[in-house]
């Protein structure tokens, strides 16, 4: 078996043993304090809610985002927890990225190079030639056709994207194939090549996953991304007998870590979240639960200022308004619900990395029972992406 590969019967332990955690100690990542002003978690365990609502900004910024700092606080107080963190351990692949062409990448953001030249070396020899699924402008089929000198076709549904992608691969071993992933029939694409896709979305990365199997695909890479894109209003486990359901909302939970927002997006993200928590509270108060949803409100609107913006909101809404309403007022609730917030999330935050190497065990574990050599890392730091797992499965027996 080769370095870093994980037999299956260790993927199925851990798998089960990962989500016996997760159901079991679900009321403190289920309940989003968002909606749940005191989750019943805080009664359960008062000196985990006392330490976070006594953290200073700071404190609760840099515990956000730093997932094994936060998994060891939350564990400190919650013993059951403190598994986790071995559960959850990716080996880190030691890449050595291929020198940059300035000329070839310069239509390429730099932090998504980053994320190419990192997953493509973590990808190593190609077994047949390659697939891009869900290629957008093939950024990465023409790394890889440039760099292994392989022919590439890269999958993609949008007819622009493919036209641009095609200027773009002039003079390399890269060609286009226009298809819906989400079409069974674009499976066909996926027989004798080697299969790759870095952050496809959702139902878009599985339905590479059943077509690689169907297929008999020889070889796949899958950094996964946007596990909560999917049509349905719960995920079904690739494996059945897991324990473990999970709505679109919690889904989008093991993802919701991020590295590339600037103080003016915080800031407004902050805002944001404070006035929608004014308007829950506002709308509690006219008889309306506050975990009823509303659909997201459009950014001109904030341009408006505060007392606007809750006018248009409530007119939308259909939620009646005060004769006079203390506009400062509620706007200062706003803000002191997401102080709270921001405090109390941070025991849900803790479970993103778990929820997120679970959906990854998922898919590891569906191969490895279809008969593929499954190995299970991170291709690059967080820094360059959270959305960091590669997933490498090579179908049959280890050749030699």
């Amino acid at each position: 078996m080769s370095r870093g590969e994980i037999p299956l019967p260790d993927l199925t332990d851990r798998f089960h043993r990962l989500g016996e955690v997760l159901v079991g100690h679900d009321g403190l990542w289920r309940p989003a304090p968002f909606h749940v002003p005191r989750p019943a978690w805080c009664e359960r365990h008062p000196d985990l809610a006392g330490h976070l609502l006594g953290l200073g900004d700071e404190g609760v910024e840099s515990l956000a985002g730093d997932n094994r700092a936060l998994l060891d606080l939350v564990g400190r107080f919650v013993p059951g927890l403190r598994e986790l963190p071995g559960l959850i351990d990716l080996p880190r692949l030691e890449t050595h990225p291929q020198a940059r062409d300035a000329r070839s990448d310069r239509h390429v953001p730099g932090r998504k190079q980053a994320q190419i030249e990192a997953f493509a070396a973590g990808v190593g020899e190609a077994l047949a030639p390659v697939l891009e699924w869900c290629a957008g402008k093939g950024h990465l089929g023409r790394w890889m056709a440039r760099r292994w000198g392989l022919p590439v076709t890269s999958l993609e549904w949008d007819g622009e994207l493919c036209a641009e992608g095609e200027r773009l691969a002039a003079g390399t071993g890269q060609i286009f194939a226009r298809a819906d992933a989400l079409d069974p029939a674009a499976s066909r694409y996926l027989a004798g090549r080697h299969a790759l896709a870095l952050h496809a979305c959702g139902d878009l990365h599985l339905a590479l996953l059943r077509g690689a199997v169907e297929r008999g695909a020889p070889a796949l890479d899958l950094a996964p991304c946007c596990y909560y894109r999917i049509a349905t209003p719960e995920y079904r486990p690739l494996n059945p007998e897991a324990g473990l359901c999970l709505s679109r909302d919690e889904l989008h939970l093991a993802v919701t870590e991020t590295v590339t927002a600037g103080a003016h997006d915080r800031r407004q993200r902050d805002r944001a979240q404070a006035w929608k928590l004014a308007f829950l509270e506002l709308r509690a108060t006219r008889g309306v639960p506050r975990g009823a949803t509303f659909k997201p409100v459009p950014a001109a609107w904030y341009r408006l200022g505060f007392a606007e913006w809750m006018r248009r909101l409530a007119d939308r809404e259909a939620v009646s308004l005060p004769e006079a309403p203390d506009w400062p007022g509620w706007e200062a609730q706003g803000w002191s619900r997401r102080r709270e917030v921001a405090r109390l999330e941070l025991a849900r935050l803790a479970f993103r990395r778990p929820l997120e190497i679970w959906l990854a065990l998922d898919r590891a574990l569906f191969l490895a029972r279809h008969g593929y050599r499954v190995r299970l890392a991170e291709f690059c730091e967080r820094s360059v992406t959270p959305r960091n797992i590669l997933i490498s499965a090579r179908l049959g027996a280890e050749p030699g």
